[in-house]
């Protein structure tokens, strides 16, 4: 009888397929290794491998096969991919001559990026939703509204679920981007103050000065980081003067309807009142661009100082908006100065 034991040891190779499309044929763009695991990127889509060894370590049943398994439904033709895993791990690789710290490095920025794309997949979730329910309640609205009585519209399902994900890892994401600050510099990040941005700020201030460029985008960017923090502060712990209040699609006058809005109280902290409720998916999105363009831009400054430190030939240079490429729309690249 034929043995199933199989040679762990022997190369192999696999081939890479959609469990929820069994039609895909797009090739692999890249494999990186993190943290010791093999993450497999597709342009739809990521994987993880996973030998006979992470699967059975102990080594307890020799007939043990090689996987893989699905980790998400967006690859590196979305931005949230392409801007934070693939282009780092190419400026890093390049930038970073510190072998420890490289691998640091890329370790934490695939952290981000797992905490942005929960974010995004929050974000998609009531975005879908809205896009899917809007006809559907002008179709209520315009069959009824020559009666008396407009029945209740539909709504997004698990709204403040959604909001409230996004803002935890929001906030989970801003401040695993001032940890670079920590793995680059030693900043202080103790236990319970990971979130004190204005102290880090100051730190930052102090040893670098107020004319230095990582200081000049920390403190530009300052209100609306703040803003996200004590929005999810204020939803997970309401008081007085700080509260947000989120509404779901709602019939308005003039048989109209809203999209999902928020507004917040936060006057106990001296950071304002909306009156008005304003659009949540277009806060959110904002939100969601704010967090990838002030990490991608923290990292890069951090970079760039570690360059001049090395006296390099080097430097990291914007692509022209005409070059960046769709199926992979990286936007900053090493090159000789």
């Amino acid at each position: 009888m034929k043995s199933d034991k199989m040679d762990r040891n022997l190369a192999f190779s696999m081939k890479i397929q959609d469990p929820d499309n069994l039609d895909d044929k797009s090739a692999i763009v890249v494999t990186i290794t993190i943290d010791s695991k093999s993450i497999i990127f597709k342009s739809s889509s990521i994987y993880q491998m996973l030998t006979a060894d992470t699967i059975d370590p102990q080594k307890q049943h020799p007939e043990t096969k090689h996987s893989y398994e699905k980790l998400y439904s967006i690859g590196t033709n979305n931005s949230y991919v392409a801007r934070m895993i693939i282009q780092f791990k190419e400026i890093l690789g390049l930038t970073i001559q510190d072998i420890i710290l490289r691998e640091n490095l890329l370790s934490h920025v695939w952290k981000a990026n797992r905490l942005l794309l929960e974010c995004e997949s929050s974000y998609y979730s009531i975005y879908k939703d809205v896009m899917k329910l809007m006809p559907k309640c002008d179709e209520i609205i315009e069959a009824h509204k020559t009666g008396q009585i407009i029945p209740a519209l539909l709504k997004v399902e698990d709204l403040k679920k959604h909001v409230e994900h996004f803002l935890n890892n929001g906030k989970l994401f801003l401040i695993t981007a001032y940890e670079i600050l920590h793995i680059m510099y030693q900043m202080p990040f103790r236990d319970h103050e990971e979130s004190f941005f204005d102290k880090h700020r100051e730190w930052i201030k102090n040893n670098f000065g107020a004319n230095d460029p990582i200081f000049l985008l920390l403190d530009q960017d300052k209100d609306w980081v703040n803003l996200v923090s004590n929005i999810r502060n204020a939803i997970q712990h309401p008081d007085e003067g700080y509260k947000v209040e989120i509404e779901n699609i709602t019939i308005k006058p003039g048989n109209k309807f809203s999209f999902p809005g928020w507004r917040h109280d936060l006057t106990k902290k001296a950071l304002g009142k909306q009156i008005e409720f304003s659009d949540l998916i277009h806060d959110l999105n904002v939100y969601l661009n704010n967090f990838l363009t002030f990490f991608e831009g923290l990292l890069i400054l951090c970079v760039k100082k570690e360059l001049d430190n090395q006296h390099s030939f080097l430097d990291v240079y914007r692509i022209k908006e005409e070059d960046v490429r769709s199926e992979c729309p990286v936007v900053y690249v090493v090159s000789k100065k």
